[in-house]
């Protein structure tokens, strides 16, 4: 599964290429709008995974325009701060699927990437505390 990244954070490419790269997925890294919608159009992407704090709302294009060119097939998470919650309901409003608060847990992203890609059937067994997804 190829996945998109639309972030500016190194700590988090780092962090996520490797469980991404654990469970078997491809990170696809874009560090605009314009990158990320260049990748969209150039390869086969499964999953979109968009940071709200790109600079000039460029989050909020990217989903409006993915959701435009692929419909409802294309699983758009959204992830921000608290802070920002404006632009949270705003990204669900413009079409992704769902959306995290930042700082993000790895663990309860790949969950519900999982849940995006394969259907709520992919995480329903429950996992043991402490356990590695």
């Amino acid at each position: 599964m190829n996945i998109l990244l639309c972030t500016t954070e190194e700590l988090m490419l780092t962090t996520l290429e490797f469980r991404f790269r654990k469970n078997g997925w491809k990170l696809v890294v874009a560090n605009s709008a314009k990158l990320a919608l260049e990748k969209t159009l150039k390869q086969e992407i499964d999953l979109v995974v968009v940071d709200l704090e790109l600079p000039n709302f460029e989050a909020l294009d990217v989903v409006q325009f993915l959701r435009k060119e692929n419909g409802n097939d294309l699983p758009i998470l959204t992830y921000g701060t608290v802070e920002n919650e404006q632009l949270l309901l705003e990204s669900m409003r413009l079409g992704a699927s769902d959306f995290l608060i930042a700082p993000i847990k790895p663990d309860e992203l790949t969950i519900r990437i999982k849940r995006q890609a394969f259907g709520k059937k992919a995480v329903a067994k429950p996992i043991a505390e402490g356990s590695e997804i």
